[in-house]
C-alpha cells in the first residue's frame, strides 16, 4: 500500500496548476524580453536622429558666432533671395521621393579669415571686372577657387570693396580679377580712391561666406553648409533626415532710458503676433521682414540713435535656430507622432510612426556690436613713437 502510494504520479489538477504557473512565468519572461527588445530598438532608431540634431546644433553654435568678424556689421548677414530655390529664404518646402517633405529657411552670413592679410592695388575704372594686384611681389599663398569673396579695404576700414574671384587663382598667383559682390563700395567711387592710390595701399583679405539650408541628396534631406555662395560652391553635410530648419533674428532694442527711442516697439516683433524675433521671414503681414531700404547705422552713429534700433541687418544681435530631425526607420513600437510647429513653420508631414527630435537654441553674435573700424589706420613708419600697424587689426 505504501509502495503503491510512493509510485503515484501527478494528478490532473496538479498538472494543470503546474502548466498554468509555468505558462505565466514564461509569458512574463517573454513579455520582458519583448519589452526590453522594443526599448532597445526604439533607442536604436532614435539614436541617429538625436545625434544628428546634436551635431547640427553644435556646428551652428560654434560657427555662427564668427558672423561679422572683421567686417562692417551691415554686410555680415545676407537676405538676398536671388538664386535661391523658389526665391525664398523662409519656409521653402520640397518633397523628397520615398521620404516625405522638408521645410527650410536659409541662413547666410560672412566673416573675415583671421589668418590671411595682404596689401595690393585695385584698378579704379569703376567698371567690373576689376583687376587686383598684390603689393611687393606677394602671393596669395594658397589656391583660391572661383567665387571666393575678397575684401579690399582702405586703411581705417571705413571704405571697402567686396568682390568675388571670376576664376581660380593658384597659390603662387599675384593678380586676380574680381566681380562685384555688393553694389556699394565700387573702387571707382571718389571716397574710395585709396584703392588705386599708391600712397595709401589698401588691405586685401579673404572673406568666408557660409550658407546653411536643407537640401535633398541621394533621396534624403540634409542640413548642409555651403562654403561660398556661388553655384559651384563646395558643401559639407551636417545632419541627415532634417525635416525642418528654422532661423530667426533678434534685433538691438532701445533701453528704457533711451533719449531717442524709449517706448518704441521692438523692431523685430509685430503687435499681437506673440513672436518677438523673426526678422527676415517672408510673412510680412504677421512677421516683420528684412528691409534693405531702412537707414544703416555707421561707426559714427551715436550709440543711442534711432538707426541703431531699426530693422537694418546691422542691428542683429543674436540668431535663433531650430532643427527637427527624423529617424531613418519607423519605431518598432508603432507609436504615432507628428512634428510640432517650429518658429513660424507648421508640420509638413502627416502623423506617422517615425521618431522626431527638435532642438532650439539662440546664438549671440558678439561681432555685431563692434564700435570701431575693423581695419585701424596705417600709422607713419618713420615717426618716432608711432607704431606701424602692419597687420591691419
Amino acid at each position: 500500500m505504501s509502495r503503491a502510494h510512493a509510485r503515484r504520479g501527478f494528478t490532473l489538477i496538479e498538472l494543470l496548476v503546474g502548466i498554468t504557473v509555468s505558462s505565466v512565468v514564461l509569458l512574463a519572461v517573454a513579455g520582458t524580453i519583448i519589452a526590453v527588445n522594443n526599448i532597445f530598438q526604439n533607442n536604436t532608431v532614435s539614436k541617429t536622429a538625436v545625434e544628428g540634431s546634436r551635431v547640427g546644433t553644435d556646428y551652428l553654435n560654434r560657427t555662427l558666432r564668427y558672423a561679422g568678424y572683421g567686417l562692417d556689421p551691415a554686410i555680415a548677414f545676407d537676405f538676398d533671395t536671388a538664386g535661391l530655390p523658389g526665391a525664398r529664404k523662409d519656409n521653402y518646402t520640397e518633397e523628397v521621393e520615398d521620404w516625405g517633405t522638408f521645410v527650410t529657411d536659409d541662413l547666410a552670413f560672412r566673416y573675415r579669415d583671421p589668418m590671411f592679410l595682404r596689401q595690393g592695388q585695385l584698378d579704379g575704372t569703376g567698371t567690373p571686372p576689376f583687376q587686383l594686384t598684390l603689393d611687393s611681389a606677394a602671393t596669395f599663398g594658397q589656391p583660391l577657387r572661383q567665387g571666393q569673396a575678397v575684401l579690399v579695404a582702405c586703411p581705417g576700414g571705413q571704405d571697402y570693396f567686396l568682390g568675388r574671384l571670376t576664376a581660380d587663382v593658384p597659390a603662387d598667383g599675384t593678380t586676380a580679377t574680381l566681380d562685384t559682390a555688393l553694389a556699394a563700395g565700387l573702387p571707382g567711387d571718389v571716397p574710395r580712391a585709396c584703392m588705386s592710390d599708391a600712397g595709401r595701399v589698401p588691405f586685401v583679405m579673404l572673406v568666408h561666406e557660409k550658407r546653411l539650408r536643407v537640401e535633398a541628396h541621394g533621396g534624403r534631406p540634409y542640413l548642409v553648409v555651403k562654403h561660398g555662395w556661388a553655384d559651384n560652391a563646395d558643401f559639407d553635410p551636417i545632419a541627415a533626415d532634417v525635416e525642418s530648419f528654422q532661423v530667426s533674428y533678434q534685433m538691438n532694442r532701445p533701453p528704457a532710458n533711451s533719449a531717442c527711442c524709449a517706448g518704441l516697439p521692438a523692431p523685430d516683433g509685430a503687435v499681437g503676433s506673440g513672436m518677438a524675433w523673426v526678422l527676415g521671414d517672408e510673412d510680412s503681414v504677421v512677421l516683420p521682414k528684412s528691409d534693405a531700404d531702412v537707414p544703416t547705422p555707421t561707426y559714427s552713429t551715436p550709440y543711442d540713435h534711432e538707426h541703431r534700433y531699426n530693422m537694418n541687418p546691422a542691428n542683429i544681435r543674436s540668431v535663433g535656430v531650430g532643427l527637427t530631425v527624423r529617424s531613418v526607420r519607423q519605431l518598432p513600437s508603432g507609436q504615432k507622432n507628428q512634428a510640432r510647429r517650429l518658429f513660424n513653420a507648421e508640420p509638413v508631414n502627416p502623423e506617422d510612426t517615425f521618431f522626431r527630435t527638435t532642438v532650439e537654441t539662440s546664438v549671440r553674435i558678439p561681432n555685431m556690436t563692434s564700435r570701431a573700424f575693423f581695419i585701424p589706420e596705417l600709422r607713419a613708419a618713420g615717426v618716432a613713437g608711432d607704431l606701424k600697424n602692419v597687420w591691419g587689426g
